[in-house]
């Protein structure tokens, strides 16, 4: 079924799609009166029924909703941008698995940077792709994706976690057989994954000095992409299963 986003603020008994919603579904996959369609409010909130008008707002019926709970696991994603369109592979995947909040950084050995315009541009793109990605998955809490931090001067001020994991290429890595079970089934876990040329020397050094604890992923270099989704597939299943 095809699913639609009408933000909290306009969440109420009479449920009508605006905006660029509005245009999709009218528009893009050509509903009409009576198709039936999901919608939800990225806070928990979905509901399914029937359309009974079609114009610049797309009103529905209501015939059945519900609450989905929050996780209990607050996982954030903390990751060195890597270049090009790899992140927005990053961030869909990243939705689809169940995390809750996306930290973008700027690392020392990453070849990404941009200045005001760019991140505000960005920014925007990537909260789109984590709608769409909420839209396609089922996920009715919809990630944030927060404002781009530079790795050294955030991570001594950040707000920090129950429980921080780092994928890390260092002789004090553990296995990451060995740390999954330290990882609470409750609380705020933040994952820290590095870009293409990994966190630097001094970054690590920097990570080193907070309670983070560092994994192995094995021996082979992954792709950032491919790290990402390895580390939250496996952080997912040790909680879930």
């Amino acid at each position: 079924m095809d699913r639609f986003y009408i933000p909290p603020a306009r969440w109420a008994d009479s449920l009508a799609l605006s905006g660029e919603e509005a245009h999709h579904c009218r528009r893009v996959m050509r509903k009409q009166v009576g198709d039936v369609i999901e919608i939800f409010n990225g806070e928990g909130s979905w509901a399914r029924g029937a359309i009974t008008h079609l114009g610049n707002e797309v009103a529905i019926e209501v015939t059945e909703s519900g609450e989905t709970p929050k996780p209990t696991l607050e996982v954030e994603l903390a990751v060195g941008i890597p270049k090009g369109k790899t992140f927005d592979l990053v961030i869909q995947k990243s939705v689809e698995l169940g995390v809750l909040r996306i930290q973008p950084l700027i690392t020392e050995q990453g070849m990404v940077r941009f200045d005001g315009k760019d991140a505000v541009r960005k920014a925007e793109k990537w909260s789109r792709l984590a709608l769409e990605a909420c839209k396609q998955c089922g996920q009715n809490w919809l990630p944030e994706v927060l404002e781009t931090q530079n790795f050294s001067a955030w991570l001594p001020n950040r707000v920090r976690a129950d429980f921080e994991i780092i994928s890390a290429l260092t002789e004090e890595s553990k296995p990451l057989r060995d740390v999954l079970p330290e990882i609470p089934a409750s609380g705020f876990t933040r994952v820290f994954v590095g870009p293409e040329g990994d966190f630097s020397p001094a970054e690590y050094e920097l990570a080193a000095e907070t309670s983070m604890h560092p994994a192995s992923l094995g021996p082979l270099v992954l792709r950032v992409e491919t790290a990402v989704i390895y580390l939250l597939s496996n952080i997912f299943c040790q909680i879930r299963s």
